[in-house]
Protein backbone atom coordinates (compact mmCIF):
# COMPACT_ATOMS: atom_id res chain seq x y z
CA UNK A 1 0.00 0.00 0.00
CA UNK A 2 0.90 3.21 -0.92
CA UNK A 3 2.03 6.06 1.85
CA UNK A 4 0.19 9.35 1.78
CA UNK A 5 2.48 12.06 0.16
CA UNK A 6 1.91 16.20 0.57
CA UNK A 7 0.89 17.52 -2.34
CA UNK A 8 3.21 20.54 -2.90
CA UNK A 9 0.87 21.59 -5.78
CA UNK A 10 -1.94 22.24 -3.59
CA UNK A 11 0.28 24.17 -0.80
CA UNK A 12 1.66 26.28 -3.82
CA UNK A 13 -1.89 26.88 -4.26
CA UNK A 14 -3.18 27.12 -1.11
CA UNK A 15 -0.15 30.22 -0.23
CA UNK A 16 -1.07 31.98 -3.18
CA UNK A 17 -4.62 32.24 -2.00
CA UNK A 18 -3.52 33.14 1.41
CA UNK A 19 -1.37 36.14 0.13
CA UNK A 20 -4.49 37.22 -2.12
CA UNK A 21 -6.63 37.07 1.66
CA UNK A 22 -3.38 38.81 3.48
CA UNK A 23 -3.64 41.73 0.98
CA UNK A 24 -7.29 42.25 0.58
CA UNK A 25 -8.29 42.13 4.26
CA UNK A 26 -5.72 43.78 5.90
CA UNK A 27 -4.15 39.92 7.28
CA UNK A 28 -0.36 40.17 8.56
CA UNK A 29 0.83 38.02 5.43
CA UNK A 30 3.15 35.81 7.90
CA UNK A 31 0.09 34.46 9.89
CA UNK A 32 -2.16 33.71 6.35
CA UNK A 33 0.61 31.94 5.11
CA UNK A 34 1.20 29.89 8.17
CA UNK A 35 -3.02 29.39 8.21
CA UNK A 36 -2.70 27.50 4.67
CA UNK A 37 0.44 25.52 5.49
CA UNK A 38 -1.37 24.45 8.45
CA UNK A 39 -4.58 23.60 7.01
CA UNK A 40 -2.95 22.23 3.26
CA UNK A 41 -1.23 19.75 5.19
CA UNK A 42 -3.88 18.75 7.22
CA UNK A 43 -5.94 18.25 3.68
CA UNK A 44 -3.20 16.72 1.89
CA UNK A 45 -2.77 13.65 4.32
CA UNK A 46 -6.49 13.37 4.44
CA UNK A 47 -8.11 10.34 3.52
CA UNK A 48 -12.25 11.70 3.48
CA UNK A 49 -11.16 15.00 1.60
CA UNK A 50 -13.46 18.49 1.39
CA UNK A 51 -15.54 20.63 -0.98
CA UNK A 52 -12.04 22.85 -1.55
CA UNK A 53 -10.13 19.73 -2.28
CA UNK A 54 -12.94 18.20 -4.58
CA UNK A 55 -12.95 21.66 -6.53
CA UNK A 56 -9.38 22.23 -7.44
CA UNK A 57 -8.46 18.10 -8.66
CA UNK A 58 -11.11 19.04 -10.63
CA UNK A 59 -9.20 21.90 -11.85
CA UNK A 60 -5.88 20.40 -12.22
CA UNK A 61 -7.60 17.44 -13.90
CA UNK A 62 -10.01 19.50 -16.86
CA UNK A 63 -6.26 21.98 -16.92
CA UNK A 64 -4.51 19.44 -18.08
CA UNK A 65 -7.32 17.60 -20.42
CA UNK A 66 -7.34 20.58 -22.02
CA UNK A 67 -3.57 20.98 -22.48
CA UNK A 68 -2.82 20.74 -26.05
CA UNK A 69 -5.79 19.93 -26.74
CA UNK A 70 -5.59 20.11 -30.84
CA UNK A 71 -2.82 18.37 -31.86
CA UNK A 72 -0.45 20.51 -34.31
CA UNK A 73 -0.27 17.37 -36.63
CA UNK A 74 -3.92 17.20 -37.29
CA UNK A 75 -6.33 18.72 -39.44
CA UNK A 76 -8.58 20.35 -37.02
CA UNK A 77 -5.91 22.60 -36.08
CA UNK A 78 -5.92 24.01 -39.35
CA UNK A 79 -8.82 25.76 -39.10
CA UNK A 80 -9.84 29.14 -37.30
CA UNK A 81 -10.81 29.12 -33.47
CA UNK A 82 -13.07 31.40 -32.24
CA UNK A 83 -13.30 29.91 -28.71
CA UNK A 84 -12.60 33.67 -27.98
CA UNK A 85 -16.17 34.72 -29.63
CA UNK A 86 -18.13 32.09 -27.24
CA UNK A 87 -20.44 33.40 -24.70
CA UNK A 88 -22.89 31.27 -22.96
CA UNK A 89 -21.88 28.16 -25.17
CA UNK A 90 -23.07 30.22 -28.15
CA UNK A 91 -21.27 32.21 -31.17
CA UNK A 92 -23.01 35.46 -32.22
CA UNK A 93 -22.13 35.65 -36.43
CA UNK A 94 -23.46 37.00 -39.12
CA UNK A 95 -23.85 35.77 -42.80
CA UNK A 96 -22.27 38.33 -44.99
CA UNK A 97 -24.11 39.96 -47.85
CA UNK A 98 -22.89 40.83 -51.32
CA UNK A 99 -19.86 42.25 -52.13
CA UNK A 100 -19.81 45.38 -53.97
CA UNK A 101 -19.90 45.90 -58.01
CA UNK A 102 -16.53 47.27 -59.54
CA UNK A 103 -17.26 50.30 -62.19
CA UNK A 104 -15.08 50.69 -65.10
CA UNK A 105 -14.76 53.78 -66.95
CA UNK A 106 -18.16 54.78 -65.38
CA UNK A 107 -19.81 58.15 -66.80
CA UNK A 108 -23.00 57.59 -65.21
CA UNK A 109 -23.60 59.87 -62.08
CA UNK A 110 -25.02 59.45 -59.16
CA UNK A 111 -23.32 56.26 -58.50
CA UNK A 112 -26.05 53.87 -57.33
CA UNK A 113 -26.32 53.04 -53.81
CA UNK A 114 -26.69 49.65 -52.38
CA UNK A 115 -27.22 48.74 -48.84
CA UNK A 116 -25.46 45.05 -47.48
CA UNK A 117 -27.72 43.20 -45.60
CA UNK A 118 -26.01 40.81 -43.54
CA UNK A 119 -28.26 38.20 -42.17
CA UNK A 120 -27.65 37.16 -37.90
CA UNK A 121 -26.16 33.63 -36.84
CA UNK A 122 -26.07 32.32 -34.05
CA UNK A 123 -24.85 28.81 -33.43
CA UNK A 124 -25.21 26.82 -30.53
CA UNK A 125 -22.12 24.48 -28.97
CA UNK A 126 -23.00 21.07 -28.88
CA UNK A 127 -22.64 19.18 -25.62
CA UNK A 128 -20.01 16.22 -25.56
CA UNK A 129 -20.20 14.15 -22.49
CA UNK A 130 -17.97 11.23 -22.05
CA UNK A 131 -19.10 8.19 -20.27
CA UNK A 132 -18.06 7.52 -16.49
CA UNK A 133 -14.76 6.51 -15.15
CA UNK A 134 -14.38 4.50 -11.69
CA UNK A 135 -10.61 4.53 -10.29
CA UNK A 136 -11.03 2.25 -7.31
CA UNK A 137 -9.44 3.64 -4.46
CA UNK A 138 -7.61 -0.33 -3.94
CA UNK A 139 -6.44 0.33 -7.43
CA UNK A 140 -4.94 3.67 -6.58
CA UNK A 141 -3.17 2.65 -3.44
CA UNK A 142 -1.44 -0.73 -4.86
CA UNK A 143 -0.87 0.25 -8.80
CA UNK A 144 2.82 1.24 -9.18
CA UNK A 145 1.14 3.99 -12.05
CA UNK A 146 -0.61 6.82 -11.83
CA UNK A 147 -3.90 5.30 -13.33
CA UNK A 148 -6.19 8.43 -13.00
CA UNK A 149 -3.85 10.93 -14.92
CA UNK A 150 -3.95 7.29 -17.60
CA UNK A 151 -7.63 7.87 -16.91
CA UNK A 152 -8.04 11.83 -18.03
CA UNK A 153 -6.07 10.93 -20.96
CA UNK A 154 -8.60 8.41 -22.25
CA UNK A 155 -11.09 10.94 -21.93
CA UNK A 156 -9.56 13.40 -23.39
CA UNK A 157 -8.31 11.02 -26.56
CA UNK A 158 -11.94 9.95 -26.99
CA UNK A 159 -13.04 13.92 -26.78
CA UNK A 160 -10.33 14.53 -29.43
CA UNK A 161 -11.69 12.09 -31.90
CA UNK A 162 -15.52 12.67 -31.44
CA UNK A 163 -14.51 16.49 -32.31
CA UNK A 164 -12.21 15.57 -35.30
CA UNK A 165 -15.50 13.26 -36.41
CA UNK A 166 -17.22 16.16 -36.07
CA UNK A 167 -15.33 18.73 -37.95
CA UNK A 168 -14.65 16.20 -40.75
CA UNK A 169 -18.40 15.69 -41.54
CA UNK A 170 -19.65 19.21 -41.08
CA UNK A 171 -16.41 20.77 -43.23
CA UNK A 172 -17.18 18.59 -46.20
CA UNK A 173 -19.67 19.44 -48.60
CA UNK A 174 -23.69 17.51 -48.53
CA UNK A 175 -24.02 17.91 -52.36
CA UNK A 176 -21.59 19.06 -55.28
CA UNK A 177 -22.19 22.21 -55.76
CA UNK A 178 -20.54 25.26 -58.37
CA UNK A 179 -19.48 26.40 -54.73
CA UNK A 180 -18.41 23.56 -53.19
CA UNK A 181 -17.45 20.59 -55.54
CA UNK A 182 -17.91 16.71 -54.93
CA UNK A 183 -16.37 14.90 -57.19
CA UNK A 184 -16.25 10.86 -57.81
CA UNK A 185 -12.81 9.27 -58.22
CA UNK A 186 -12.06 8.30 -61.75
CA UNK A 187 -9.05 5.64 -61.10
CA UNK A 188 -8.92 1.99 -62.11
CA UNK A 189 -10.69 -0.70 -60.18
CA UNK A 190 -9.69 -1.89 -56.62
CA UNK A 191 -10.13 -4.50 -54.69
CA UNK A 192 -13.14 -3.00 -52.90
CA UNK A 193 -15.12 -2.65 -55.88
CA UNK A 194 -14.49 1.18 -55.95
CA UNK A 195 -12.50 2.93 -58.57
CA UNK A 196 -9.22 4.05 -56.59
CA UNK A 197 -8.41 7.82 -56.06
CA UNK A 198 -6.04 9.05 -58.63
CA UNK A 199 -3.40 11.97 -58.98
CA UNK A 200 -5.23 13.22 -61.60
CA UNK A 201 -8.64 13.56 -59.43
CA UNK A 202 -6.56 16.01 -56.84
CA UNK A 203 -5.65 17.40 -59.97
CA UNK A 204 -9.39 17.60 -60.78
CA UNK A 205 -9.97 19.22 -57.41
CA UNK A 206 -6.37 22.05 -57.81
CA UNK A 207 -8.40 23.08 -61.13
CA UNK A 208 -11.67 23.43 -59.24
CA UNK A 209 -10.22 25.66 -56.62
CA UNK A 210 -8.11 27.44 -58.86
CA UNK A 211 -11.73 28.61 -61.20
CA UNK A 212 -13.08 29.88 -57.77
CA UNK A 213 -10.13 31.85 -57.28
CA UNK A 214 -9.66 30.04 -53.58
CA UNK A 215 -6.32 31.47 -52.37
CA UNK A 216 -3.43 29.33 -53.17
CA UNK A 217 -2.03 29.27 -49.90
CA UNK A 218 -4.48 27.93 -46.78
CA UNK A 219 -5.91 24.76 -49.22
CA UNK A 220 -6.17 21.21 -46.92
CA UNK A 221 -6.69 18.19 -48.08
CA UNK A 222 -7.27 15.42 -45.72
CA UNK A 223 -7.01 12.24 -47.11
CA UNK A 224 -8.82 8.64 -46.02
CA UNK A 225 -6.76 6.28 -45.60
CA UNK A 226 -8.04 3.59 -48.16
CA UNK A 227 -7.36 6.83 -50.88
CA UNK A 228 -3.79 7.39 -49.28
CA UNK A 229 -3.15 4.01 -50.35
CA UNK A 230 -4.89 4.22 -53.87
CA UNK A 231 -1.99 6.80 -54.42
CA UNK A 232 0.51 5.08 -53.46
CA UNK A 233 -0.46 2.13 -55.31
CA UNK A 234 -0.88 3.85 -58.93
CA UNK A 235 3.07 6.18 -57.78
CA UNK A 236 4.14 5.28 -54.90
CA UNK A 237 7.49 7.60 -55.84
CA UNK A 238 5.61 10.87 -56.79
CA UNK A 239 3.29 9.94 -53.27
CA UNK A 240 7.02 9.69 -51.60
CA UNK A 241 7.82 13.20 -53.26
CA UNK A 242 4.29 14.54 -52.08
CA UNK A 243 5.30 12.98 -48.67
CA UNK A 244 8.75 15.10 -48.09
CA UNK A 245 6.96 18.60 -47.96
CA UNK A 246 3.29 16.93 -46.95
CA UNK A 247 1.93 18.67 -49.98
CA UNK A 248 0.49 18.16 -53.36
CA UNK A 249 -0.75 19.77 -56.02
CA UNK A 250 -1.09 22.91 -53.73
CA UNK A 251 -2.96 21.18 -50.83
CA UNK A 252 -1.23 20.79 -47.72
CA UNK A 253 -1.62 17.37 -46.37
CA UNK A 254 -3.15 15.38 -43.64
CA UNK A 255 -5.26 11.75 -43.18
CA UNK A 256 -7.86 10.16 -40.69
CA UNK A 257 -10.80 7.97 -41.14
CA UNK A 258 -13.09 10.02 -39.66
CA UNK A 259 -13.93 11.02 -42.95
CA UNK A 260 -17.59 11.32 -43.93
CA UNK A 261 -19.70 9.17 -45.90
CA UNK A 262 -21.48 9.10 -49.00
CA UNK A 263 -24.19 7.40 -51.30
CA UNK A 264 -22.16 5.73 -54.01
CA UNK A 265 -24.60 6.59 -56.48
CA UNK A 266 -25.96 9.90 -55.95
CA UNK A 267 -23.05 11.48 -54.51
CA UNK A 268 -24.76 13.41 -51.24
CA UNK A 269 -23.21 12.67 -47.76
CA UNK A 270 -24.86 10.93 -45.28
CA UNK A 271 -26.30 12.13 -42.16
CA UNK A 272 -23.72 11.99 -39.17
CA UNK A 273 -23.77 8.76 -37.33
CA UNK A 274 -26.24 7.35 -39.67
CA UNK A 275 -27.08 3.80 -40.32
CA UNK A 276 -24.07 2.16 -42.37
CA UNK A 277 -26.15 0.99 -45.25
CA UNK A 278 -24.92 -0.92 -48.60
CA UNK A 279 -24.41 2.29 -50.14
CA UNK A 280 -22.26 3.96 -48.51
CA UNK A 281 -18.73 5.14 -49.64
CA UNK A 282 -15.93 6.84 -48.38
CA UNK A 283 -14.02 9.86 -49.33
CA UNK A 284 -11.76 12.47 -48.47
CA UNK A 285 -12.08 16.04 -48.11
CA UNK A 286 -10.60 19.70 -48.60
CA UNK A 287 -11.13 23.30 -47.42
CA UNK A 288 -9.34 26.36 -47.18
CA UNK A 289 -8.42 26.83 -43.72
CA UNK A 290 -10.17 30.49 -43.39
CA UNK A 291 -13.56 29.29 -44.30
CA UNK A 292 -14.03 26.74 -41.42
CA UNK A 293 -14.07 27.06 -37.79
CA UNK A 294 -13.98 25.53 -34.13
CA UNK A 295 -15.45 26.83 -31.12
CA UNK A 296 -15.05 25.15 -27.04
CA UNK A 297 -16.86 26.36 -24.81
CA UNK A 298 -17.09 25.32 -21.02
CA UNK A 299 -15.56 22.03 -19.97
CA UNK A 300 -16.22 20.89 -16.97
CA UNK A 301 -15.18 17.49 -14.85
CA UNK A 302 -17.81 15.86 -13.11
CA UNK A 303 -16.83 14.00 -10.02
CA UNK A 304 -18.07 11.61 -7.23
CA UNK A 305 -15.06 11.41 -4.78
CA UNK A 306 -14.71 8.25 -2.58
CA UNK A 307 -17.69 6.66 -3.66
CA UNK A 308 -18.99 4.36 -1.13
CA UNK A 309 -20.77 1.98 -3.98
CA UNK A 310 -18.07 2.17 -6.31
CA UNK A 311 -15.21 1.95 -3.64
CA UNK A 312 -13.35 5.07 -5.51
CA UNK A 313 -13.16 7.75 -7.41
CA UNK A 314 -15.98 8.07 -10.73
CA UNK A 315 -15.44 10.88 -12.81
CA UNK A 316 -16.82 11.88 -16.89
CA UNK A 317 -15.88 15.23 -18.74
CA UNK A 318 -18.98 18.05 -20.42
CA UNK A 319 -17.41 19.76 -23.14
CA UNK A 320 -19.16 22.28 -25.48
CA UNK A 321 -18.06 22.46 -28.86
CA UNK A 322 -18.54 22.96 -32.82
CA UNK A 323 -16.90 22.93 -35.91
CA UNK A 324 -18.79 24.07 -38.69
CA UNK A 325 -18.08 26.12 -42.06
CA UNK A 326 -18.05 29.59 -42.11
CA UNK A 327 -20.32 30.14 -45.43
CA UNK A 328 -20.80 27.22 -48.08
CA UNK A 329 -17.61 27.79 -50.47
CA UNK A 330 -14.31 26.70 -50.34
CA UNK A 331 -15.11 23.53 -48.99
CA UNK A 332 -15.20 20.00 -50.89
CA UNK A 333 -14.54 16.29 -51.36
CA UNK A 334 -14.03 13.28 -53.41
CA UNK A 335 -15.64 10.24 -52.82
CA UNK A 336 -14.96 6.65 -53.95
CA UNK A 337 -17.15 5.67 -57.20
CA UNK A 338 -18.81 2.35 -57.97
CA UNK A 339 -16.17 0.60 -60.49
CA UNK A 340 -19.14 -1.19 -62.20
CA UNK A 341 -20.74 2.37 -63.24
Amino acid sequence: MKAKKLNFSNLLFNTLVALTAALLFAITPALAIGASIVGGTLLSFSNNGSVLMAGLQKEIWTDILLEKFYPENSFISEARDMSSLVEFNKINLAEVGANPTVLIDNTSYPIAVTSRTDVPKELALKTLDTTSTVVRNVEAMELSYDKMSSVIYGHKQELLKTACKLAAWNWAPSSNATLTPVLPTTGKANALGKKSMSFMDVIALMVKFNDLDIPADGRILVLNPKHEADLIAEDLTMYRSAMVNGMLFGFKLYRTSATPVYNVSTGVKAAYAAVAAETDTHSSFAYHKDEVMKAMGTTEMFAKYADPDNKGDVINFQMRYCALPLRATAIAAIYSADATS
